[in-house]
């Protein structure tokens, strides 16, 4: 379907399912990595036969070259490459490209009908946008992943299966679609911005605007069971769940919420320069020294000493001062929130995802989706049983009066009679 397509990747972790989807298709995707390690994903859980599942799965037919693109012939070997592909895929953190020399601006001077997109945790702008964070720290702030007690305490909820890690890709690789198709029509670039935290929240879109509208206007007296559906689904996410050795995410150590001040907050410090960073920060370097743990992805299970330390420190701070922190510390993590806290986050505010109430009827959430610096979607309200029938038959199909009467006398068509 995409044979002829060539499409250059520069991305890490989740992101580079953007690129999987489109070889999927047919499109030649190549997969630039630093020499070295090169794509850090490889090191994502246990090895098999040389590979982790993961990687296997996200760079699946993809080729791969190793560049250099701190050095000058590096970026000149990239520069070619992109002279002769269709689009570029940035998985990383927003402007990493840019900081080469090799943003969207910079690109179009070596091929000006490019397709640039950019695929990170929290998008272009906004107060997270530099907040190191993956996995479940999307669904965590979209309220698609509330905590759940655990001895009393909140933990991360068993069996969860993160959603904003999978639907932006897949937004992503639809709108790169869409781009190519427009630049080989009439030769126009386009720059395209998908975050997983957008992905997320769209994705928990009905209950985010539920709790708006009642926010707003209080419940609607038409609807009673609507509110009761939302906290059964809400109490659902929250009960229940093993204890003990087998629930690795209830013994999870620092891959895992904490009690703030006034809420909860995801720590994702399983890398070791993570969790170095936080201890400086926090100043208790006693406990990097105590506990250094393994190089990558290291969650210290079953570690109730160091929960306790730090069940201690996450309470003094707000869930708003510990998200500051970790953005100036460089240290991964996010808000937890449920559908109405949600809301308030002024993140969530930042990105703005909410369309036109009037257009719409009621507040819902747009694509996560971002074209040249606008969101991407129908400025259509959804339409009717047969609204744009007679629109559809007489200036798509072109049929005239008799067809379109013949149709209707049959009962081929819904609509008037």
């Amino acid at each position: 379907m995409l044979e002829g397509v060539r499409v250059v990747e520069v991305a890490m972790f989740a992101p580079d399912a953007l690129g999987m989807h489109l070889a999927d298709l047919g499109a030649e995707v190549i997969k630039v990595e630093a020499p070295g390690l090169g794509d850090p994903a490889r090191l994502l859980g246990r090895s098999f036969r040389g590979e982790p599942p993961a990687t296997r799965r996200w760079n699946r037919g993809k080729l791969s070259i190793t560049l250099d693109l701190h050095t000058p012939d590096g970026v000149a070997v990239f520069r070619d490459l992109v002279a002769g592909a269709d689009a570029v895929i940035e998985g990383m953190r927003p402007g990493a490209l840019a900081r080469r020399g090799l943003g969207y601006e910079d690109l179009l001077a070596h091929n000006p009908r490019l397709v640039f997109a950019s695929i990170s945790g929290w998008g272009q702008e906004g107060p997270y946008r530099d907040l190191g964070s993956h996995g479940l720290a999307f669904d965590a702030y979209a309220g698609l992943a509330p905590a759940r007690r655990v001895d009393d305490r909140p933990a991360r909820p068993a069996g969860h299966v993160w959603q904003g890690l999978e639907a932006a890709p897949l937004y992503g690789a639809l709108a790169v679609v869409s781009g190519i198709l427009r630049a080989r029509a009439n030769g126009r670039p386009c720059c395209i911005e998908v975050s997983q935290a957008d992905a997320s929240a769209v994705w928990n879109g009905w209950q985010l605007a539920h709790a708006a509208a009642v926010a707003a206007h209080g419940p609607d007296p038409r609807d009673p069971d609507a509110r009761e559906l939302v906290d059964a689904l809400e109490s659902s996410a929250e009960g229940g769940g093993q204890t003990g050795k087998k629930d690795l995410p209830g013994i999870d150590v620092r891959y895992q919420y904490y009690a703030t001040s006034d809420g909860t907050v995801l720590l994702m410090a399983t890398e070791t320069r993570f969790w170095e960073n936080f201890c400086r920060a926090v100043d208790r370097d006693d406990l990097f020294e105590r506990w250094p743990g393994r190089p990558h992805t290291d969650h210290d299970y079953g570690n109730e000493a160091l929960r306790t330390e730090l069940a201690a420190i996450f309470s003094t701070r707000t869930t708003a001062e510990w998200i500051e922190f970790f953005v100036t510390n460089n240290v991964p993590g996010a808000p937890v929130h449920d559908a109405r806290s949600a809301n308030a986050d002024p993140h969530f505010a930042m990105r703005d995802l909410w369309l036109d109430p009037e257009l719409h009827g009621v507040r819902i959430l747009g694509s996560p989706l971002r074209v040249d610096g606008r969101m991407a979607t129908s400025n259509r309200a959804a339409p009717g049983a047969d609204a744009d029938g007679e629109h559809v038959l007489r200036n798509v199909l072109g049929y005239d009066d008799a067809r379109i009467a013949s149709l209707r006398e049959g009962h081929v068509l819904g609509g008037k009679s």
